[in-house]
């Protein structure tokens, strides 16, 4: 009797590590599991994500799979109020990569925007967003570089900032592509916030 009763716990025990050892659900099995892919060597592996879009630089502005990087350089520098007999600056957009050539982009205070492919055409687009030269109404313009030429790539568009500082992030959110289709967030003047709104442009 004795030695049945020690038999039966030691089955008992078994059972328990055995279902320790096992996952309590297919969730858990799968959680587990979920970080690794076996491969026919046997040796395990990260997955690789295989509906992640490609794209190309934000900055790779005639396609050749490497970016280009800008730098804004004033021609002639802008004196006293252009509003009131001053003399406006007048900056040129150029590249390291001497294939492109120089942008002129006039007055005033440049900010370069890389915004990828916009048109398909596998190079990426350049916006330009400027000061004016007196107020807060600030000018967004894109450009594609097609056939050796910068050429602008629809209609520039306003951007009413209410004096207020504009984050580079934010202007990253101006014009962008989504279902095939290229948009331009249009700010609501008659919105004390200025709302924007998106609004598709023709290319």
């Amino acid at each position: 009797m004795k030695y049945l009763i020690l038999y039966l716990l030691l089955i008992i025990s078994g059972c328990k590590n055995e279902s320790g050892n096992t996952p309590a659900s297919k969730d858990d099995a799968m959680e587990e599991n979920a970080d690794t892919v076996e491969t026919p060597s046997g040796q395990a592996e990260t997955p690789t994500p295989t509906d992640e879009a490609v794209d190309i630089s934000l900055w790779d502005f005639n396609g050749d799979g490497q970016p280009d990087d800008e730098i804004t350089v004033p021609v002639v520098e802008g004196t006293g109020n252009p509003v009131e007999d001053g003399t406006p600056g007048k900056f040129t957009i150029t590249f390291d990569n001497k294939t492109l050539p120089n942008l002129a982009v006039g007055c005033c205070n440049p900010m370069p925007v890389g915004e990828g492919d916009l048109n398909g055409d596998g190079a990426a687009e350049l916006s330009v967003f400027q000061s004016p030269m007196n107020g807060c109404v600030y000018t967004m313009t894109t450009y594609t570089f097609r056939n050796g030429k910068w050429r602008q790539l629809f209609e520039p568009f306003l951007v009413p900032t209410g004096c207020d500082e504009i984050r580079m992030e934010d202007l990253e959110k101006l014009v962008y592509r989504k279902n095939g289709k290229v948009y331009i967030m249009e700010t609501d003047v008659n919105d004390e916030d200025f709302k924007k709104n998106p609004k598709e442009v023709k290319l």
